[in-house]
Order: C-alpha cells, then sequence, then structure tokens
C-alpha cells in the first residue's frame, strides 16, 4: 500500500498524523514498504506495549511490518529504530538488522541498488554519497 494508514489501535488524531507523516518519509528514505500480503494485527493491543506486528504506522514503539527493497526481505521494524538519534550520541538512521545494503563496509553497492530501484540517496547517507561520487 502506498498511501499512509495508521495502525488500526491508534487513534486518528493530530500526533499520530504527524508522527504517520515522518514515519512514512523515513521509511521510504530507507527503501522500505508497506508488505504486500496483510499482516493480522494482535487482538487486544493498547497504546501500551504488546509483543504484535502492525499492518499500519503503530507508533514508535511498536514493531511495523515492512518489506525491504533493497535486500527483498520481510521484516518487522521499531519506528524509534528507523529514526536519527540526537543528543549525547548522535547516529543517522539505520538499515535493518541483517540487510545485506547496511554499514559503511556496503556502501557502493547500497547506492548502486538505491539507483536500480529508482530511489534518491538520503541526504544523510553519507558513507553512499561518497561511494557514488568516487565511481
Amino acid at each position: 500500500m502506498t498511501t499512509p494508514f495508521l495502525s488500526t489501535f491508534l487513534r486518528d488524531n493530530k500526533r499520530n498524523r504527524d508522527g504517520l507523516e515522518a514515519a512514512w518519509v523515513r521509511k521510504l528514505e530507507l527503501g522500505y514498504t508497506t508488505r504486500a500480503e496483510p499482516v493480522t494485527e494482535p487482538d487486544g493491543c493498547t497504546r501500551t506495549r504488546c509483543a504484535g506486528v502492525h499492518e499500519g504506522y503503530p507508533g514508535s514503539e511498536h514493531r511495523w511490518a515492512l518489506h525491504c527493497l533493497l535486500c527483498g526481505v520481510d521484516i518487522e521494524v521499531f519506528y524509534s529504530h528507523m529514526r536519527e538519534r540526537t543528543g549525547k550520541n548522535p547516529a543517522p538512521p539505520r538499515r535493518h538488522k541483517g540487510c545485506k545494503f547496511s554499514g559503511p563496509s556496503r556502501a557502493e553497492a547500497r547506492a548502486l541498488r538505491y539507483a536500480e530501484l529508482g530511489l534518491a540517496l538520503p541526504a544523510w547517507d553519507a558513507d553512499a554519497h561518497a561511494a557514488r561520487f568516487a565511481a
């Protein structure tokens, strides 16, 4: 699905819509998409943490069912792990665990894969930008 949507347990309010907008942009930057097959959301899940995986944007502390366009794997990722970390130990967003395009040593392959998919390299991916211009 290409239209942003909230998980069924999140209320449709400004805060959740703002979170959805930011998460959707980051998801696209990382080369993720929503899964083609629907995910059954857990019964009775609330804003308190549950162990379930959600189809729509579930907020930052719940696992989101996505598909990595770069490596072709279905993933379950927390949005809080996708966003940029600020403060004492700032860090750019990171790819999902196990992605064969993750990390500085795979920057050239990642840059090529983004190009193959017709996706823009994220501005914060300095390693991939450097690899692209070094080639």
